[in-house]
């Protein structure tokens, strides 16, 4: 176990180094905003979960078209001033479901987003940021990864304890049937006598015949 420890802390560590964020555009209510953008090569399912983990202590998020909007956060490892934020979740591709992208759009307290023209500082820092989410994305993966293994796993008891019910009546079936037969035996054993005494009987008295 400890050994599986190091080498999924080890692929931790290799992924969060790979999956560097960077700035692009995205697209909300029709209109090209600045975003900070990660590639993430985890399901959209864990990186919704590990979002939500991240960002717990600041509340339930409203959704907003296709984001989930956390309100006037004190975030100074990306501005000294309140932000919002927008995140977006979406697979990589539709048939894709070990890959997602994940997408942050920031706004001030009247919902005026910030460009990487008005503050580059900020969306240097909040690259990093988003850098941050790839821990507990990965921590929420494995606890999927847990609980389906963990499902399997108990089909798998579920199905062996039913052979092993299985095995002991048909142990059983297998002792009454083995009686019957030891049982059968001893019957044909004594109709065997019965008949050839029955036979000697008719033999004795076909011999009384007049001829």
């Amino acid at each position: 176990m400890k050994q599986f420890m190091g080498v999924l802390t080890l692929m931790v560590l290799a992924f969060s180094v790979s999956s560097q964020s960077v700035i692009t555009t995205a697209t909300f209510d029709k209109l090209p905003q600045t975003a900070v953008q990660c590639n993430l090569a985890y399901s959209d399912e864990a990186v919704l979960s590990g979002l939500a983990k991240k960002l717990d202590s600041y509340g339930k998020p409203k959704k907003i078209k296709e984001y989930l909007v956390y309100r006037n956060l004190n975030i100074p490892k990306i501005s000294s001033s309140p932000v919002t934020l927008y995140f977006n979740v979406e697979k990589k591709s539709k048939k894709d479901n070990s890959n997602a992208v994940l997408t942050m759009l920031i706004s001030d307290e009247s919902d005026r987003f910030y460009t990487k023209e008005s503050d580059p500082a900020m969306f240097n820092k909040a690259k990093e940021y988003l850098n941050s989410f790839v821990d507990p994305v990965a921590a929420s993966s494995l606890e999927f990864s847990i609980q389906s293994q963990d499902e399997i796993t108990q089909k798998v008891e579920k199905k062996l304890k039913k052979l092993r019910d299985e095995g002991i009546n048909l142990e059983e079936q297998k002792k009454k049937i083995e009686m019957k037969i030891e049982q059968n035996k001893k019957d044909i054993e004594l109709e065997e006598a019965a008949l050839l005494r029955q036979k000697e009987l008719l033999d004795e008295l076909m011999k009384q015949r007049k001829n």
